[in-house]
């Protein structure tokens, strides 16, 4: 018989047929059939057979066993218990960092977002009529919703759904940067930081705010200088408008 029928003849047992269905299906006698199938799993008998021969034989390995007190068993479960403590803090600890540099990042954005939009939101609270009563959000609640959004103009409209919410804003915003001025007129190093707040005033905050290469001009360093001071006064102005939790600001 071929090779090929012999295979078929085996696919099919193995997928449940009888050897009266194969027999009918392939036209073939049903003697013939189980001749085929006792071949095949003699022959095959025969080759595990031989492989089993011709495999080396592993060299039996010895065993040996070590005897261990109770108290030197407890004292094995006090270091592994220590040791997966020691690692499981540190994990915690690397996570925690992680998880801080990522709400550091984020108030970071936020803060160039609120001052690149700081007039917008200014005009939009002075151009709607609203009580102090009814003012029952805080700022820093606010601040904190911000935290949970990452859309830029989700976050703009949050705040513009009301006028209280706006104005809230606006005014920690201001206010924020009256603390700033303060904590740059005390500083040790006033006349750099003197000049970071007028650098991020002008870019943000001024009646008519000016573009790098002007205040490049007005304070007499290169346009890199200013995007430098811009990023560490916007560091201190995020400390402040979010809170120094997670910031990174000498």
């Amino acid at each position: 018989m071929r090779e090929a029928d012999v295979k078929k003849i085996m696919a099919l047992r193995k997928a449940g047929w009888t050897t009266d269905k194969i027999a009918v299906d392939m036209h073939l006698e049903k003697g013939i059939v189980d001749k085929a199938i006792a071949d095949y799993q003699e022959e095959k008998s025969k080759k595990s057979g031989t492989d089993q021969e011709d495999k080396p034989q592993e060299p039996v390995k010895e065993v040996s066993f070590i005897s261990i007190t109770s108290d030197q068993l407890k004292d094995i479960y006090e270091k592994a218990a220590a040791i997966g403590a020691k690692e499981a803090l540190k994990a915690f600890e690397q996570e925690r960092k992680k998880e801080y540099g990522i709400r550091a990042d984020r108030r970071l954005r936020n803060t160039k977002l609120l001052l690149r939009n700081y007039h917008m939101l200014k005009k939009h609270a002075e151009n709607s009529v609203f009580g102090r009563t009814q003012m029952e959000e805080s700022a820093l609640e606010i601040m904190e919703s911000m935290m949970t959004m990452y859309d830029n103009e989700v976050i703009i409209e949050s705040i513009k759904r009301s006028a209280t919410r706006t104005a809230v804003i606006v005014s920690h915003i201001e206010t924020m940067f009256g603390l700033y001025a303060a904590y740059c007129d005390n500083s040790p190093n006033r006349e750099v930081e003197a000049r970071r707040y007028e650098v991020i005033w002008d870019m943000y905050m001024a009646d008519c705010v000016m573009t790098a290469k002007e205040i490049a001009e007005k304070q007499n360093i290169s346009v890199r200088s200013v995007y430098d001071d811009i990023k560490a006064a916007t560091e201190k102005v995020s400390a402040l408008i979010f809170g120094v939790d997670g910031l990174n600001v000498h």
